[in-house]
């Protein structure tokens, strides 16, 4: 077992203050409340979802670069799929990659209960060999699969990305097991190779922004 380096990048009365800030208003739309809903299956199951931090951080750029369509590679029971599918409008497409045909069928009636499912497809099944499959481009990759498969992740995504969109991924401090001297074990690995990659690729501009466990967000520049 991984013993992991635990890290508090704020106060935690500051974290709670920005937490509190994100996940309101909860409103009572249909919307809004399958969102909550979401949130709390996640908090019972202990399931890692992005968290409302992290959620308007992706609508915000995807509004921001007025991104039509998004690929997930990772979406669980489609808590960040919520966030990008209200973003990209009516006629937008979110695709959506998971490997558990339950956490798919969860995804869908969430999506659907939002009122958001049409804007989205439900994809079962490797993500990254899903992702492989499609045709681009994209005007955002959110990759959030398996830590050991994120440099993997970064040749699917940078081929389907187009000039001027965004590569985006989660867990990039990885609950400070990124701090050197980097544990040894392959999902830290995986994301000190992405990070190493992401920062030394020209044709990125990448910045790695503290918020919850990391989240960098890499600007195809040409």
């Amino acid at each position: 077992m991984v013993a992991f380096l635990r890290v508090d990048l704020l106060a935690p009365d500051l974290a709670r203050y920005l937490d509190h800030l994100a996940a309101s208003p909860a409103g009572t739309s249909p919307e809004q409340e399958v969102r909550v809903s979401m949130e709390a299956l996640a908090a019972e199951r202990g399931f890692p979802i992005v968290g409302p931090q992290v959620g308007r951080l992706l609508e915000l750029l995807a509004r921001g670069i007025a991104a039509r369509r998004v690929l997930e590679l990772g979406s669980g029971f489609g808590y960040s799929a919520w966030w990008f599918a209200r973003a990209v409008g009516d006629g937008g497409e979110v695709v959506l990659t998971e490997g558990s045909q339950e956490r798919a069928r969860e995804a869908e009636q969430f999506l659907g209960r939002a009122g958001l499912l049409p804007r989205t497809r439900i994809l079962v099944g490797d993500g990254l060999e899903l992702a492989a499959r499609q045709s681009g481009p994209f005007d955002i990759v959110f990759n959030d699969v398996d830590k050991h498969a994120y440099p993997q992740a970064f040749e699917v995504g940078r081929r389907l990305v187009r000039p001027g969109g965004l590569f985006v991924s989660d867990n990039m401090l990885w609950r400070g097991n990124v701090l050197p001297p980097a544990h040894e074990d392959a999902s830290t690995r995986g994301v000190v190779e992405l990070t190493r990659r992401l920062y030394g690729d020209p044709d990125f501009l990448t910045v790695l922004l503290p918020i919850r466990d990391g989240v960098t967000v890499s600007l195809r520049a040409r």
